[in-house]
């Protein structure tokens, strides 16, 4: 018996170029101050190969959601890590949906 793949993939090439990440910002407790020099630095001085597109401050579990492209994930990586002194942060990685 022949099986034959009929499903198209959810993930193509095209869509991956496309990759957004999404980030839930939590401040540590008593760095409401620290949290803010870092976030207007990254956002004045981006790291090469992101782009920030929306910056909301929200209420609720977390304090603020960053959406952003990059052009490479690694790149996220260190940034990601330097906010650790200041923020808990979740990151997910989202993908356009196709038509």
């Amino acid at each position: 018996m022949k099986v034959i793949n009929v499903l198209k993939p959810l993930i193509t090439m095209e869509v991956i170029k496309k990759m957004l990440f999404i980030t839930c910002v939590k401040v540590n407790p008593g760095m409401v101050d620290e949290a803010k020099k870092f976030g207007d630095n990254l956002l004045k001085t981006p790291p090469e190969g992101v782009k920030f597109l929306h910056v909301y401050h929200t209420l609720g579990r977390y304090d603020a959601v960053w959406i952003y492209e990059a052009a490479d994930p690694t790149v996220i990586k260190k940034f990601l890590h330097q906010s650790r002194v200041v923020s808990t942060t979740e990151t997910w990685v989202a993908f356009e949906r196709e038509k």
